[in-house]
């Protein structure tokens, strides 16, 4: 059976870029798991060089692993990019920005997601995830509209062409920056212009679940669309990254709400080991155990629902 969990890195390992992922890759194995999500870097605009992209699709390759999805980045996270001692200040990462109304630093954007583009070909992944930090105040008029969305098509206009020649889907991700209903009016957009061959969703569970709780009206809107998935739990109230079942959210009505889409499994856990105090070994054991349960309970709503 195909499982699959998020690969991160951990700054406290000195090496953490290549010798700590490479352990990290081979106790995921270990534990059973046969697929990756790739998230280094991701909430990063660092430039991946060619050698480095040889590098990482190498040891995943000896790891005995596949990857089903590569998480991109859209240049806009905010995490440090210049720091200084305290209490020094400290700019965010904002540079590289593919929504930037200053053309010079939406072009960097599309050049930052064209190189995750060739990370995830060198991988085979079949896409990459991405960040579209659509807000509440998006559609509050035409102006507003106007000055998100234009710059939005123009960069994915110009990335179009580079993701079909090389095979590899975006799916932009459920986020926590807007309400339901206006993500809902943002794959409305993005749908009517792009085909299924460029772009689709995906869906994080933990998210969705705080932004529109016990209620999956993103599932039920674009099944079709649906072609990357962030599984975790939580509790309602802060977005915990929880392996399925240590929350609240109902696994049976988000098991078959994903049964009924054309999906191809394996489900992607998007759980990350610092939240147990257990070896990673061990963590990776223990997510293992759960990811069956859940591709088992796919596999059984499939089932029913074809009978």
């Amino acid at each position: 059976m195909d499982t699959c969990i998020t690969v991160w890195h951990w700054p406290h390992q000195e090496r953490w870029y290549d010798e700590g992922i490479r352990n990290s890759l081979t106790l995921i194995k270990e534990a059973g798991f046969t697929h990756i999500n790739w998230n280094p870097d991701s909430g990063s605009s660092y430039w991946l060089g060619d050698a480095e992209i040889e590098f990482t699709s190498r040891i995943v390759a000896d790891a005995g692993l596949k990857v089903h999805s590569v998480h991109g980045s859209n240049g806009r996270n905010p995490i440090t990019e210049i720091g200084h001692k305290n209490p020094g200040p400290f700019a965010m990462e904002t540079r590289k920005d593919f929504l930037s109304p200053h053309e010079w630093q939406r072009r960097s954007g599309v050049e930052l997601l064209r190189n995750r583009v060739d990370l995830a070909a060198a991988f085979q992944s079949p896409n990459i995830v991405l960040h579209i930090d659509i807000n509440d105040n998006v559609f509050g008029s035409e102006a507003a509209e106007r000055a998100f969305f234009d710059p939005l098509f123009q960069s994915l206009d110009e990335i179009r062409p580079y993701c079909v020649e090389k095979g590899i889907q975006i799916a932009a991700e459920t986020l926590l920056c807007a309400n339901a209903q206006n993500f809902l009016n943002l794959y409305d957009r993005l749908f009517a212009r792009y085909g299924k061959e460029f772009i689709g969703v995906c869906f994080d569970c933990g998210h969705w679940e705080l932004i529109e709780p016990g209620k999956l009206s993103v599932l039920e809107r674009f099944a079709d669309r649906l072609i990357a998935t962030h599984i975790h739990d939580n509790f309602g109230a802060m977005d915990n990254h929880l392996l399925p079942f240590d929350g609240r959210l109902d696994w049976h009505t988000i098991t078959s709400a994903i049964a009924a889409t054309p999906y191809q499994t394996p489900l992607n856990f998007e759980t990350p080991m610092d939240r147990y105090g257990i070896p990673e070994s061990a963590y990776y054991r223990r997510a293992h155990s759960v990811a069956v349960r859940l591709e088992e309970m796919v596999a059984e709503a499939r089932a029913r629902q074809s009978a």
